[in-house]
């Protein structure tokens, strides 16, 4: 198991981060060098909202951020 100590780094300086823009039905591909981690779909967008499909593999948990939280 690999340990991460931090020290003054901030969680989002651990991680990657990419701003874009997206149409209907157009997908992100999260992966590492293994291959595929996850395809997250723009499924629909009303007004101010924004439905997002996700797929992985049974073994990659999903979760929105409040559950995730509440989980540690």
């Amino acid at each position: 198991m690999r340990r991460v100590v931090m020290t003054n780094a901030t969680v989002s300086d651990l991680m990657s981060r990419l701003v874009l823009t997206r149409k209907i039905n157009e997908e992100v591909v999260l992966h590492d060098p293994r291959g595929i981690i996850a395809k997250i779909k723009i499924s629909k967008i009303d007004r101010n909202q924004v439905r997002l499909t996700f797929e992985a593999e049974t073994e990659v948990n999903i979760d929105r951020e409040e559950v995730f939280a509440n989980q540690a």
